[in-house]
């Protein structure tokens, strides 16, 4: 560390801080999809045609939802590819709210969220106000360790984190 750049320094700070939120969006999905190990694991809508999404198949997505309001959606690259397709989507004002902002806006109101951390077969739907909890034990922790018979210096980063749902109901599983 002491004889490198600070401007190298800061760039292998901000990739160890994207690893760490990667890994945590990893398991939020995880939660999202299958529970917190408390049984409540999201319901799951199945797609009218397997291996096909419609606009149909969306709507369905969307009405599962009773007491909570689907506002949220996170879909993998190959899955927002498919919707993108939809006649829908191809509204003109959605198209020019996607050139000009980079944000896709759904006909039912949801932001879509795009990440390799979901699966290619599954949607998932759920109200971003009730639906996830994130649990943290402390702050992020930097620990040092000097060995001085070889000149080093190491350093571990490390943040003890977990997910929970909420309520189950808020969060709803579309599968291809």
């Amino acid at each position: 560390l002491r004889f490198q750049r600070l401007d190298l320094f800061t760039v292998t700070l901000r990739q160890i801080g994207s690893y760490i939120a990667r890994t945590q969006l990893e398991d939020a999905v995880k939660v999202l999809i299958d529970g917190d190990g408390n049984k409540n694991p999201a319901a799951v809508i199945n797609a009218a045609t397997p291996d096909a999404l419609t606009y149909s198949d969306l709507i369905s997505l969307w009405s599962a939802f009773e007491e909570y309001q689907m506002n949220t959606l996170l879909v993998s690259p190959a899955m927002m590819q498919k919707m993108l397709n939809l006649e829908e989507f191809k509204a003109p004002q959605n198209g020019l709210d996607f050139l000009t902002t980079g944000k896709l806006s759904t006909p039912f109101g949801a932001q879509i969220f795009r990440s390799s951390a979901v699966p290619d077969d599954k949607i998932i739907g759920f109200d971003k106000r009730c639906a996830l909890e994130l649990v943290q034990a402390g702050e992020i922790q930097v620990d040092y360790d000097k060995l001085i018979d070889r000149q080093l210096e190491r350093a571990a980063i490390t943040c003890t984190a977990g997910f929970a749902k909420i309520f189950a109901d808020a969060v709803k599983v579309l599968e291809l």
